[in-house]
């Protein structure tokens, strides 16, 4: 920095944007942030309201019977979307060999 002779990680007067840059990196590699990125948009939705149906049942606020019905209902949802995804993985390799 020309203005105080430190450079960005020496500066004290930057402490607060260092501080803040840590935190933006600490949750942009954050599992959450990884899932999310790895996640098709349209599930987001549903991954939010099972994390928040774990609290709710944590919390007392949820019937057990109801959050058994919603793991169930997300398991059947990952095995749907697994084998759409096997099968656009084994049609891209038959495309690739010329089937």
């Amino acid at each position: 920095m020309r203005d105080s002779g430190y450079c960005f990680s020496h500066d004290p007067s930057l402490e607060e944007q260092r501080r803040t840059g840590r935190v933006k990196g600490g949750e942009n590699s954050s599992r959450g942030a990884r899932l999310e990125k790895l996640m098709p948009r349209r599930l987001c939705p549903v991954f939010e309201l099972l994390e928040k149906a774990i609290e709710d049942l944590y919390e007392g606020r949820l019937d057990p019977r109801q959050a058994t019905a919603m793991a169930a209902l997300a398991g059947a949802m990952v095995k749907v979307l697994q084998a759409g995804e096997l099968e656009e993985m084994v049609r891209k390799v038959q495309e690739s060999n010329g089937r």
